[in-house]
């Protein structure tokens, strides 16, 4: 017995059996522990897919959570790979674990909590994504842990959006006050200068925020504001803040919209008081002559000619109400208003443009791309559009000249745009002449903020 007790014959065997325990044991949780990492990124990566397709939803639904964010969202699950039959979205700021695949969904980030564990906390322009599921384990259940509970959170949005304001309502390389007393009277909105900044006299602003990111004096620019301009700006701004981030142009993504037919009223380039042009192609464009009044029916005008709207000319789209609008495309030619012209109208919006008239519909019921599309000139346009004083005319829209330069002529102190709903402008280049007061109102940024539909969305978190 003392011979058996003392033989060490077979230890490697028992050491050797509790090692591959062990190792066994740390094979099993490194499984475990890789198949939650590869389906976390699978999480990750549908919720991120999930927030941009909301995000993108964020003009079409108020920015609020709509029916059509929730199935963009959705079908964005569905491109990632993941069934959405058995998800119901919901709005909530409290996360808890789900019983299967779940999705949150909230306009207005709120799960974190706070502006000091999120910077878009709060942000109406921001669409916030959580997705939570319980994965069940290999062999975590030996250590009485049978399911891990994932949750993955992602935020998109309008990425020119400046919390501070109400969005971006005027974007431009260069920006530049002519002479002395031109005012911008920005409501609710903001201004981004791509490139230099020129002021004189007895400038003023009023927006939520005012960006340049060139030279305010050099380079082509000038400085002669000294004491007499003046600054109404939100986030604390006395002046225009210089920023060292560029900004591409927000619409520079925008496909322009393909030639349609040959209007039924392009071969009146003269048209008398009291008709309607119709939308369609116009080869040569149109002049209104002075003292005439001429409606535009809803739709898309692509023009190859300008629009020329003499003195005392009326431009106006009766019809332009409810959502319906019109969209002057100019792949050559401008708008002409003259001083003393009229012209009052109005781009569709995508609360009531459902008939398919403007551009083809996209899956929603909504013309895709001239929503919110006043006047858009082609990239390869230079012509540039001038406004000259009148104080009843209005352009609720978007104005894009990505080639060309808006030029607002002086005007002795009268206000233009006064009677607008909502303008925004994206220009190569801005000149405003002394004496001019041009006004956008309630815009909340076309270029991004509160409405908008239009811009670069991208993903934040």
């Amino acid at each position: 017995m003392r011979n058996w007790v003392r033989d060490e014959c077979g230890q490697a065997l028992v050491l050797g059996a509790a090692f591959m325990a062990v190792l066994i044991g740390a094979m099993a949780v490194a499984i475990d522990v890789g198949y939650i990492h590869y389906r976390q990124i699978q999480l990750q990566s549908a919720a991120d897919s999930a927030a941009i397709a909301a995000g993108l939803e964020l003009g079409n639904c108020s920015n609020s959570v709509c029916a059509n964010m929730k199935s963009a969202a959705e079908q964005a699950l569905i491109e990632d790979g993941i069934t959405t039959s058995t998800i119901t979205p919901t709005s909530s700021c409290t996360v808890s674990n789900s019983t299967g695949l779940a999705m949150i969904i909230n306009v207005a980030p709120c799960v974190l909590g706070s502006t000091a564990n999120d910077p878009n906390y709060d942000n109406a322009n921001m669409a916030e994504v959580v997705l939570t599921e319980p994965q069940n384990v290999f062999f975590g259940a030996k250590f009485g842990i049978p399911t891990f509970h994932l949750m993955a959170r992602a935020e998109a949005g309008e990425a020119y959006y400046l919390n501070n304001g109400g969005g971006t309502c005027i974007y431009t390389k260069t920006l530049s006050f002519n002479g002395s007393d031109g005012i911008f009277d920005l409501n609710g909105c903001g201004i981004y200068d791509d490139g230099n900044l020129g002021t004189d006299s007895d400038d003023g602003v009023t927006a939520s925020t005012f960006l340049y990111y060139g030279l305010w004096g050099g380079s082509g620019g000038y400085n002669n504001c000294g004491t007499t301009c003046t600054w109404t700006l939100g986030n604390s701004e006395t002046e225009p803040s210089h920023t060292t981030t560029a900004q591409n142009d927000p619409l520079s993504s925008l496909t322009a919209p393909s030639q349609p037919a040959t209007s039924t009223t392009a071969s009146n380039g003269t048209p008398t008081t009291g008709t309607t042009m119709q939308p369609g192609y116009y080869a040569n464009g149109f002049n209104l002559n002075s003292n005439v009044t001429v409606n535009l029916a809803p739709g898309l005008y692509y023009m190859n000619g300008s629009i020329d709207v003499d003195s005392g000319a009326t431009l106006e789209c009766t019809a332009c109400t409810g959502g319906a609008g019109v969209t002057l495309y100019f792949s050559n030619g401008t708008l002409q208003p003259n001083g003393a012209s009229t012209i009052e109208l109005t781009a569709p919006s995508v609360s009531g443009d459902t008939t398919g008239t403007i551009l083809p519909n996209n899956s929603s019921g909504v013309s895709a791309g001239a929503v919110n599309m006043l006047m858009w000139m082609s990239s390869s346009n230079s012509s540039g559009l001038t406004i000259d004083a009148t104080s009843t005319s209005y352009f609720n829209g978007v104005i894009y000249l990505p080639d060309g330069e808006l030029t607002l002529n002086s005007a002795a102190n009268v206000t233009v745009n006064g009677t607008s709903s909502a303008t925004a402008i994206d220009a190569q280049s801005i000149i405003v002449d002394s004496d001019q007061d041009f006004v956008i109102n309630g815009s909340g940024g076309f270029l991004g903020g509160s409405g908008s539909v239009l811009g670069a969305f991208a993903l934040a978190e």
